[in-house]
């Protein structure tokens, strides 16, 4: 098998899991925070099924999978924010939904690769930070800590290979490396998310 249908594999099972795992908490919990993620790890898990099994799209499935991924991430991450509040200082609801306007936008700047990199990284690298700052401040005295803190230092250390290194066009073959790492740390990531939602319960 060609090297790249490998890394297609891996990354369609990782995120694949990842999105079975939440969408079943999602409908055991019905919250709003497991539907966003779980419908990013779907989203994510897309292309590169498709690419896998050598499916044909009339748009770039990668660019459009990655930009819609992230940006409902990011309204998951606002959920996050907003259940981490006391009850009498939480925003409405319709406001983790956002995020989603940016979709108008996107037509617009998909076809310019400059624009479309950079909002890219824009958008996944607050994600990163917003994500850090967030687990650190609600993990920061809990046990098992530690699964964060693998699973968000893979994922930050294959966003800056990715953006930094991988991504140029000397490197641009060792892109799998940057994917397996954000794999290996979105399952650590995830799993340790389960247990603390399913503890809270």
């Amino acid at each position: 098998m060609d090297p790249a249908k490998w890394t297609d594999l891996v990354v369609s099972l990782s995120f694949g899991t990842v999105f079975v795992l939440l969408i079943r908490l999602f409908i055991k919990r019905r919250s709003l925070l497991e539907l966003y993620f779980s419908l990013a790890a779907f989203l994510i898990t897309i292309p590169y099924l498709f690419d896998l099994f050598q499916f044909q799209t009339p748009f770039n499935l990668f660019q459009w999978g990655k930009l819609v991924s992230v940006t409902i991430y990011i309204s998951g991450l606002l959920v996050l924010i907003r259940e981490s509040k006391p009850v009498f200082a939480r925003f409405p609801v319709y406001l983790t939904a956002l995020p989603f306007v940016s979709f108008l936008f996107f037509p617009l700047i998909i076809d310019s690769i400059v624009i479309k990199d950079l909002i890219n990284a824009i958008y996944q690298g607050g994600a990163l930070i917003v994500t850090v700052l967030v687990f650190a401040l609600k993990q920061a005295k809990k046990r098992n800590r530690r699964y964060y803190i693998i699973g968000i230092s893979c994922v930050a250390t294959s966003y800056l290979s990715y953006w930094l290194v991988f991504n140029r066009s000397t490197s641009v073959e060792l892109v799998w490396v940057s994917e397996i790492l954000l794999c290996v740390g979105i399952l650590f990531a995830t799993i340790r998310f389960i247990h603390s939602e399913e503890y809270k319960n």
